[in-house]
């Protein structure tokens, strides 16, 4: 066996290494600090509370009733239309009629005077205010109101007596004539008339007075203008000065009767004139027929105002116009005397508009308007019209 030989420790042991001879690296810069823009600023919103339980049910009870109204509105306004659509359709004469529904037709009676001894009798008070004409629409101040308030009148038992409360410079002839006709219709049906002329009772509006049994006028009241007229434009000047020469295509020479866009031919000239004479005859008729003391059209004509002047209600009594100056309760007291109904309430009568007229104005021939309730702020004639008017009193 061969001796173990044993390692030479100075052979094994390692040395150390020498550290002075190693290269240390040099110690790096540190990086250049980024840029970083500040946060935003903001406020903290505050922290809502929650509703509570009772809060919420008030806020659904409220819509709730909120789409209750609407849903309402709209078959209100579904449910007019279709019947209003059904009277029209079924009108007699006419497979389509503008004319409003009558049965519909609601009267306001506000007690002016109440009843003596608790009587039963009425005496009616009916406005006949603004320019009188046929608006179109479901207007308070619309012939067609007045003419229906009045044939209403004439048929309601309660009504004794009927006085028209009456500040008018007049109006179309065919409306002024409407209105006479249902002021007859009360006359006939046993139930005087009683015209309150206040500041201004004009030409329609005293062709409409001429009707009652009794006219009573403010001493300083406007009335007369007894005439017609009718209105129109000639622009032909003008056009030509402007360079502008219209055309117009006719079938006969009369066809553009009253164009403002041409002169005028002396056969057009008489025609118009003599529309306007047999109108005036009309008139004059209506007055004859009223005033004991113009038996004719011819003395109606003859006399001083018959050139259309308007006299004050003073002048009026003088030249037999008018038969007591006085006030409404003057009115009052004569519809009593007429109607033998000392005790009898007065009470204004009057068409009375619907919550649904007011806000959707259906009736109205125009966009929603609640002028549909209230007078129109101007007035001009309309070429090619007929009036009884007063011109200048029109606003």
């Amino acid at each position: 066996m061969d001796p173990q030989v044993l390692p030479d420790p100075s052979q094994t042991a390692a040395e150390p290494p020498d550290r002075s001879s190693a290269s240390i690296p040099p110690p790096q810069a540190p990086p250049p600090p980024q840029y970083s823009p500040p946060p935003p600023h903001y406020t903290a919103l505050p922290v809502k509370r929650k509703r509570g339980f009772f809060s919420g049910c008030l806020l659904f009870l409220l819509f709730l009733l909120a789409g209750g109204v609407v849903c309402i509105l709209l078959l209100g306004m579904f449910g007019q239309g279709c019947l209003n659509a059904l009277d029209e359709w079924s009108a007699e004469g006419s497979s389509f009629s503008t004319a409003f529904n009558k049965q519909d037709f609601r009267i306001s009676r506000k007690v002016i005077v109440p009843a003596e001894n608790n009587a039963p009798e009425q005496i009616a008070v009916i406005k006949v205010q603004g320019v009188i004409q046929n608006s179109g629409g479901r207007s308070l101040h619309s012939a067609e109101i007045i003419a229906e308030e009045l044939r209403l009148a004439s048929l309601d038992h309660a009504v004794v007596a009927v006085i028209l409360d009456m500040d008018t410079p007049g109006g179309e002839v065919v409306a002024s004539d409407e209105i006479l006709h249902q002021v007859l219709a009360c006359r006939n049906a046993g139930k005087p008339v009683v015209t309150c002329m206040r500041s201004l009772a004009a030409s329609g509006g005293y062709f409409i007075a001429s009707g009652s049994d009794w006219i009573i006028a403010n001493r300083m009241t406007l009335t007369g203008s007894i005439g017609v007229i009718i209105g129109s434009y000639q622009i032909s000047g003008l056009l030509e000065k402007i360079g502008i020469r219209p055309e117009t295509y006719r079938s006969g020479v009369m066809k553009d009767m009253l164009s403002p866009t041409r002169e005028r031919s002396t056969l057009e000239r008489d025609y118009i004139q003599n529309m306007v004479s047999s109108t005036f005859q009309e008139f004059c008729q209506v007055v004859a027929n009223g005033r004991e003391q113009y038996p004719t059209p011819a003395a109606v004509a003859a006399a001083p105002f018959g050139d259309g002047r308007v006299l004050s209600g003073a002048a009026a009594l003088t030249a037999g116009l008018v038969d007591q100056l006085g006030y409404m309760d003057d009115a009052i007291a004569k519809a009593r005397e007429l109607s033998n109904a000392a005790n009898a309430a007065v009470v204004s009568y009057a068409y009375a508009p619907s919550w649904m007229d007011v806000v959707f104005s259906l009736k109205a021939p125009d966009s929603l308007k609640i002028s549909g309730v209230m007078p129109p702020a101007t007035f001009a004639l309309e070429p090619g019209k007929l009036y009884y008017l007063y011109p200048n009193a029109c606003p």
